[in-house]
């Protein structure tokens, strides 16, 4: 489904689009250590917008990374993610923790467990963070589209390339064809 919603800019073009997004594109570590791993999502530009380094290493460069965990612990997944941040070409880095089912506490009309869903900065899904009691102390979010569990990343991010050294108020051009 993320994959889905990063595409959406490109209005439709399937073909050589302006945008990409892969699921589980191998991407040199940002440790340093020059072993590939396969991270969750990654979004990039179309190099016919933003060329890739002259100093490549092969690899479509992420502007926007995703991690999503439901194994992996916390402190992994904010590790990784933290990581990320450091490489020059990262503008964004979208992590989502998933834990386990909550036992013996179902959503009323479904009978589905509830699952809490948590990023670094907010609490998403049907509980509330650290809440015992899901049914009777629901969490603000509790339906889809609403705009306080919303996270807005802007479209120029993926066609970040500026000249070095970055000169003040620079901004990221972005393709006529692609919609906002």
């Amino acid at each position: 489904m993320l994959q889905a919603y990063f595409r959406v800019p490109n209005g439709g073009v399937f073909k050589n689009p302006p945008i990409y997004v892969d699921g589980q594109p191998f991407h040199y570590s940002p440790d340093r250590s020059r072993v590939q791993i396969a991270l969750d999502m990654a979004v990039y530009p179309n190099t016919a917008f933003v060329p890739k380094p002259a100093l490549s290493t092969g690899n479509q460069h992420a502007r926007i990374i995703c991690e999503i965990a439901v194994g992996q612990s916390v402190g992994y997944l904010k590790q990784k993610c933290l990581s990320w941040m450091h490489e020059q070409y990262v503008r964004a880095v979208v992590s989502i923790k998933i834990v386990k089912p909550r036992p013996g506490i179902r959503e009323p009309t479904t009978g589905y467990f509830y699952r809490t869903m948590t990023q670094q900065r907010w609490d998403f899904g049907n509980g509330k963070k650290n809440s015992r009691d899901p049914i009777g102390d629901p969490a603000s979010c509790n339906a889809p589209n609403l705009a306080r569990f919303q996270i807005n990343i802007l479209v120029g991010e993926v066609f970040w390339d500026p000249p070095f050294p970055i000169p003040p108020g620079y901004a990221p051009l972005v393709p006529a064809m692609v919609t906002a």
